[in-house]
């Protein structure tokens, strides 16, 4: 599958999460009609500073993907160490798994649907997890022109529970990956074929608090990708803009595709 399908995924996915885009491997929108196997590695780095913490996290991710050009699912689980104003912790982060549909594909226009669930698996008290699960459906549409692709989202992203009202506003929360209760999200990039297998890119993802306490938040990041054969890897620069969702945040993936 080629890799502009994947990195237009990566801007999908990554509405919420370096977790998230960690699991595009395989999902292309364009591409051959056979099914296809994924399983990658993140490693990512980042220092934050809000009204109340201070300090840096670092982290693994697994990853693992099964689709085709139409279609795929996956899933990642993340282990960090976390630095909170001097104190350090162990531990894994929420687990994701997410779905992928592509709706339309005509020309160099393509659209779809993709669907991301979180699992409540990391210390909510300690800032590595959510402390219940989310549900983040999003639309999405590419646009191919020349070398270059561009992507744009929007979706929603909300807490599953009974009665989110009894829930005050944490705040950028959790420390490794800050989600509002309830919210609006989006994203907008570019990728550009270098050659040789070459990528390069820009990207820009958002949140927006709707119905609930919360904070908007607006990541921008630029992104270098190079395959050969069955592997992919890609390293990204991140830097929170608004929200205090990181201060710099580095990402480097690998991905095996069979």
């Amino acid at each position: 599958m080629p890799m502009t399908g994947r990195i237009v995924v990566v801007a999908l996915l990554g509405l919420q999460a370096p977790v998230a885009h960690a699991d595009h491997h395989d999902m292309a929108m364009g591409g051959g009609h056979d099914t296809a196997f994924g399983a990658g590695v993140s490693l990512v780095a980042a220092s934050y500073s809000t009204l109340d913490y201070i300090g840096n996290y670092q982290g693994v991710v697994p990853t693992f993907s099964w689709g085709s050009a139409a279609y795929s699912v996956g899933a990642s689980f993340a282990m960090y160490r976390l630095e909170t104003n001097g104190l350090e912790r162990f531990g894994p982060g929420d687990f994701a798994v997410h779905g992928l549909l592509r709706l339309y594909h005509h020309d160099a226009v393509t659209t779809g649907l993709v669907m991301m669930v979180t699992a409540p698996t990391g210390d909510s008290v300690g800032g590595l997890g959510m402390g219940h699960s989310m549900a983040m459906p999003a639309a999405w549409g590419a646009w191919a022109y020349g070398q270059a692709t561009l992507t744009a989202s929007v979706g929603f992203g909300r807490a599953l529970v009974g009665s989110m009202s009894t829930h005050h506003d944490h705040g950028p929360w959790p420390l490794v990956e800050p989600m509002n209760m309830s919210e609006l999200t989006w994203s907008a990039a570019c990728d550009i074929a270098l050659g040789d297998g070459i990528h390069g890119g820009a990207r820009a993802t958002g949140g927006v608090p709707v119905g609930e306490p919360g904070h908007d938040r607006v990541v921008g990041a630029a992104r270098l990708a190079w395959g050969a054969g069955r592997v992919e890897t890609a390293a990204e620069l991140q830097v929170g803009l608004v929200g205090d969702p990181f201060t710099l945040r580095g990402l480097v993936e690998t991905a095996l595709h069979f």
